[in-house]
């Protein structure tokens, strides 16, 4: 049963915040932002149906002017479940709830659940309900209504908190460990074999000890004591006799790999213990669920911070495990590492604005509904059949690439959207993702630079002298850029400024750009128009160098250029003095930098080197301009 989106209106921290979701989604975003806040009111939704819990005052959400739960216009938690593909519903599904089904999608079936809770001040309690809801997100009249839980029962949902723990994850009460143990079946003949085989061996045990026969014996007295008939009245049980008593008792065992002892599983390390209890959930998942359940049952795994005490290798190597887990699965990371192998737009990115949780994510395409499709409509759909697609039958456009100020300006001419306003239509196409675009920046993430989606703010430039000096002028101006959250981006090596700024844009991050001063600078700020920006609303954010390049700024420094000079072999410095000696020092300053910019990363590490030289004594006055005030800026 596949959740596709979630509408949580009034719980807790969220106001009204809209979320959907993938097989996999990643929540990201700074602590107090909401996430965990989101599992729980999916958790607390589905379970409420199920088991009748009730929500609890600080489950509403309240501010300066909603100031207890009375006030509260009420929870409300809307669950949109729909088919992967069309038709997946056929059988169990369709036969019992198909008066609930809605088409939101035209071709896919579609369920949506309300949970509500509200302050009822006659009775001093919290009233909650749960209902099927139309199209209209009205409740549903008939009979279909008291099928509800019936329905949520094939939607088992499972939360794994941050800090797991051990003793109640392998308790025999735990639905999950507890389940394996009680499924556990053996042959009669095998059970009674094993029964006689642990009976000797306690014997054995007792036998083998002179204090503990000794025991035996005397306790043998109780006949004296008390009125009870036959021999060998008391016995010791070193191990239980009983199977299923045995089991009670079962625990995981690990070696730590450097002796022959097996250690209890709460004996190892955190990591070691929160990995387990994953695998355990995995297994429970593969194994057990459709055997307890209805072939139709798919589970939802909420998992909090999966990273937690693990190093990078295994948190990837986890990330890996849990994608095979045969349920959907919304988890909360704070690792960079968890998210390199995750396809961004899987991500949902969280933020705060104004108090009020916001969540983003990337689109590919997105489509809407027209009042109908008009000729011009499908002359533009013609003219830009790779961007621009039409579904006649159901008045649908779908926009499956990045627009540009033509593509807009031929939609708003033609386009009479029916539930949604055509300026947030041509706001949302500016910022969908081409394909180039998306592997561009999920290859950046998989290159170790997962952290950027977790930075304050962004400090892009073009290459790779930038990415080593500019950090090392940012501290000597003491502007470190990890205490205040910003990350620095090389853009130019991989992929595109307007990749980038465009992500910028849909996360809400705040970000600077400088560029080079030549035709690449300039291909670039056109990129960044093309996101959506106008000429004045980037001048403070996008900055060329005044010279043509980082390389070439730098050398207006006499100091700078001297370090430059002492970085050049001697036989190609020798070169270089030759325009010098026709008096030609412009040539030979760019021999010069060009030959600092065939090693340009190593040339630029050799010279904070010297920099960081006592005699040499860098000063903050020789960082030029442009970029003490970009990193002052940011």
């Amino acid at each position: 049963m596949y959740l596709k989106e979630a509408t949580i209106k009034n719980f807790r921290s969220l106001k009204d915040v809209h979320i959907s979701f993938e097989d996999t989604t990643i929540l990201i975003g700074e602590n107090n932002t909401g996430k965990s806040t989101i599992l729980d009111a999916i958790r607390i939704g589905l379970n409420k149906a199920i088991s009748r819990t009730s929500f609890e005052d600080y489950d509403f959400y309240m501010d300066d002017v909603i100031k207890s739960p009375k006030d509260s216009e009420g929870i409300k938690i809307i669950l949109i479940f729909e088919e992967r593909t069309p038709g997946e519903w056929d059988g169990y599904i369709s036969d019992n709830f198909v008066e609930a089904f809605q088409y939101i999608d035209i071709e896919k079936a579609s369920i949506i659940i309300q949970i509500s809770a509200s302050y009822d001040e006659v009775s001093g309690d919290i009233q909650s309900t749960t209902s099927f809801l139309n199209i209209d997100y009205e409740p549903i009249l008939g009979k279909i209504q008291s099928l509800v839980n019936r329905f949520l029962s094939l939607t088992p949902i499972f939360y794994l908190q941050a800090l797991r723990e051990l003793k109640d994850t392998f308790s025999t009460k735990s639905p999950l460990w507890g389940r394996f143990m009680k499924k556990v079946s053996i042959p009669q003949d095998e059970l009674d074999n094993i029964q006689n085989q642990i009976k000797e061996l306690n014997e054995s045990i007792i036998s083998n000890d002179n204090n503990l026969t000794s025991l035996v014996n005397e306790l043998q007295k109780i006949q004296r004591v008390m009125d009870l008939q036959g021999k060998e009245l008391v016995s010791i049980n070193a191990v239980p006799l009983k199977t299923w008593d045995l089991l009670s008792k079962a625990q995981v065992t690990l070696s730590n790999g450097t002796s022959a002892i097996d250690f209890p599983l709460d004996k190892h390390g955190q990591g070691t213990q929160s990995v387990t209890a994953i695998l355990l959930f995995k297994a429970y998942i593969n194994i057990l669920l459709k055997e307890i359940n209805r072939e139709s049952t798919e589970a939802i795994l909420t998992l909090e911070e999966p990273e937690a005490h693990l190093h990078p290798q295994a948190i990837r190597a986890l990330q890996k495990s849990i994608e095979e887990m045969n349920c959907q699965k919304i988890i909360t990371t704070h690792s960079p590492y968890f998210i390199q192998n995750t396809d961004i737009r899987n991500v949902r990115y969280l933020r705060k604005n104004e108090g009020q949780t916001i969540v983003s994510k990337i689109n590919d395409h997105i489509s809407f509904e027209v009042e109908n499709i008009s000729e011009g409509l499908k002359q533009v759909a013609q003219n830009f059949s790779n961007v621009v697609l039409i579904d006649e039958v159901n008045n649908f456009v779908t926009i499956c690439e990045p627009i540009n100020k033509k593509i807009e300006g031929s939609l708003r001419g033609c386009c009479k959207c029916k539930n949604a306003n055509i300026d947030n239509i041509i706001a949302e196409a500016y910022l969908i993702f081409s394909k180039d675009e998306l592997r561009e920046i999920n290859m950046y993430i998989q290159r170790n630079r997962g952290d950027i989606l977790f930075a304050r703010k962004w400090f892009l430039y073009e290459g790779q002298t930038e990415d080593v000096i500019i950090p090392y002028f940012a501290r000597l101006l003491d502007k470190e850029f990890d205490e205040h959250g910003v990350s620095g981006i090389m853009y130019r090596n991989n992929g595109s400024a307007g990749a980038f700024v465009k992500l910028a844009k849909v996360l809400d991050i705040p970000w600077l750009l400088l560029g080079d001063n030549d035709e690449q600078g300039k291909k670039s700020r056109k990129e960044v128009i093309n996101c959506g920006y106008l000429e004045k609303d980037i001048a403070e954010r996008f900055v060329l160098t005044k010279e043509k390049d980082i390389e070439h700024e730098l050398a207006k420094s006499e100091k700078i250029f001297h370090d430059y000079e002492s970085l050049i072999k001697e036989e190609e410095l020798k070169k270089a003095k030759q325009f010098k000696m026709e008096l030609n020092d412009d040539k030979y300053k760019k021999a010069v930098i060009s030959e600092i910019q065939k090693g340009k990363v190593e040339n630029a590490y050799k010279l904070i080197e010297i920099w960081n030289q006592e005699e040499r004594g860098f000063s903050k006055d020789e960082i030029p301009e442009v970029i003490k005030t970009l990193i002052e800026k940011v």
